[in-house]
């Protein structure tokens, strides 16, 4: 089975901390109601300390950015719904209609295995853009007490991640530092990152921070194989673009886990094959997986780590023809900053938190075209060798195309 990796650099990414208000959407839709007409900087500022407790749809981000298009504001609600990004939806966002009985369940389940796997080998080889935009903030003291494999605080709030609690003291607020482009290769079932100097290497051997690689493909393959053998549960069905979307929650314990994360320590890099847990969103009537997320349940010695990935899936356009690709992605981590020891329980840890929010843009058919070159004849009439002594003429020379 291929594996798909995330790599975990110990000053990497991060899940999001305490704010100083924590708003449902609802409450986050007033606020923003008071806030409209107000200067770019201005609304940036009442956003910087909130944290919401619901997790925002594209929709109705889309909607905010619309209403707030300054460049300030558009960064502060981007945060805002990348930080919200594995919690529950809204009631509002949550349809009434019941659920489908087991055997339907099982049949959505198998369409959309089935359709992982024609899916793959339907994609054409092509280029894509990753901008990513990237958050953190200046390391902070966290409070540490520890419940089985997941950090608490203790008489502190902890922040509404499923299945994790963390509490913080004298946070400071992510800050965007910039935004960065990277071109993305897919040949052959392999995605290639492209270097600055054009040379490609594979998408997990990047630069420092967190990065993943898969998002083309092996990530559905080994998040949905692991699932399947794993638990998986019905959720709910949500309201899509068009059409109801089905949701269903999964845990796969590390046993089963075909998820790799390689975490740098020093001059070695400790691969493990941690559990994991997330949902994933299926289009009920194709077997299109529409949003998929990871949790990573990492053990000891990392069980202070956390890190997390979502990725959501559209239609695009390649060539003359329409896929489903990745469209957006958030990637989270928490981890302690480097060189600071973990305590005994009940005493701190300096930690920092980071975020990206990476959009892939710009879909175009990679290719490969061969153009005849003709031999120079010599004084002789013979063909002259190639470069380099006794080498033989090559009749073609390829060159590639956008």
């Amino acid at each position: 089975m291929r594996k798909w990796a995330t790599l975990l650099l110990l000053w990497g990414i991060a899940w999001p901390a305490m704010a100083e208000k924590t708003l449902s959407i609802e409450q986050m839709e007033e606020t923003l109601l008071k806030l409209h007409g107000k200067p770019d900087g201005k609304v940036a500022g009442e956003l910087e300390g909130v944290q919401l407790t619901e997790r925002v749809s594209p929709a109705r981000l889309a909607r905010w950015e619309a209403d707030f298009p300054g460049k300030k504001a558009c960064e502060e609600l981007m945060k805002l719904a990348d930080m919200s990004a594995f919690l529950d939806p809204p009631a509002s966002d949550v349809l009434r209609d019941p659920p489908p009985d087991e055997d339907t369940q099982r049949q959505m389940l198998e369409h959309a295995a089935e359709y992982i796997k024609t899916t793959i080998k339907r994609l054409p080889n092509f280029y894509a853009t990753r901008e990513t935009t990237h958050f953190e903030d200046m390391p902070s003291q966290e409070a540490v007490s520890r419940v089985g494999n997941n950090p608490t605080g203790t008489g502190m709030r902890a922040m509404r991640v499923p299945g994790i609690a963390v509490a913080m003291t004298d946070y400071r607020s992510l800050h965007s530092t910039g935004t960065y482009s990277a071109m993305v290769r897919y040949q052959d079932g392999y995605e290639v990152q492209e270097s600055e100097a054009g040379k490609g290497r594979k998408g997990n051997q990047t630069a420092a921070g967190l990065t993943t690689g898969g998002e083309f493909g092996p990530i559905l393959e080994v998040v949905m194989g692991d699932a399947m053998r794993g638990q998986v549960k019905w959720a709910h069905w949500e309201q899509g673009a068009s059409e109801p979307v089905a949701v269903f929650s999964y845990s796969v314990v590390a046993d089963q886990s075909n998820y790799l994360v390689g975490i740098p320590t020093g001059s070695k890099v400790d691969q493990i094959y941690p559990g994991y847990h997330g949902a994933i969103a299926i289009d009920p009537a194709t077997g299109e997986i529409l949003r998929i997320s990871v949790a990573a349940d990492l053990p000891q010695p990392f069980e202070m780590m956390q890190t997390a990935i979502l990725v959501e899936y559209g239609a695009v356009t390649i060539g003359d023809r329409t896929y489903v690709c990745p469209t957006h992605g958030v990637a989270y981590s928490k981890v302690p900053v480097t060189g600071a020891a973990v305590e005994p329980q009940g005493s701190t840890v300096t930690v920092q938190t980071q975020l990206n929010d990476v959009a892939f843009t710009q879909y175009h058919l990679f290719s490969a075209e061969a153009h005849i070159v003709s031999a120079v004849s010599g004084p002789d009439g013979a063909n002259p060798p190639a470069a380099g002594a006794g080498a033989e003429p090559s009749p073609t020379q390829p060159s590639s195309h956008k």
